[in-house]
């Protein structure tokens, strides 16, 4: 007998080498909806908040975005409506639990880096303390 053979759609990935590795995989397309650094960087804070309330227990995630997207609003008034961003929010979580549900990794900082005309992520994480 043969070895099964992998479906071509990527449904889970074992972890990652690296965390900034996971978030590109997770979240590339929409930190790629920045033009500019700094609305790529502003995209990339969003999806590693994303990250780190994936990582939370299921019950408690709906409350910490609650109160992301209270605190998005407080600090960006002028934005409005908050829908769209609760709608990626919740579809980064969804992305993030998809295809890395068994990494617990809180990401610290992250920051795009250009060099040579090309740009990476780099961020720095820590493990999810145990649950007494």
């Amino acid at each position: 007998m043969g070895k099964k053979s992998r479906s071509k759609k990527l449904s889970k990935v074992e972890s990652p080498s690296k965390i900034s590795e996971m978030v590109v995989l997770f979240a590339a397309d929409y930190i790629d909806m920045g033009d500019t650094v700094e609305e790529r960087q502003s995209y990339l804070n969003s999806a590693c908040t994303a990250s780190n309330i994936a990582v939370l227990d299921e019950r408690e995630r709906p409350t910490r975005l609650e109160e992301y997207l209270s605190l998005y609003q407080q600090i960006n008034p002028d934005a409005g409506d908050v829908e769209n961003l609760r709608h990626d929010m919740e579809m980064l979580i969804q992305e993030k639990l998809r295809l890395f549900p068994h990494v617990k990794k809180v990401i610290m900082s992250a920051k795009i880096i250009e060099e040579d005309g090309k740009q990476s992520v780099a961020i720095a994480s820590t493990t999810l303390p145990a649950e007494k």
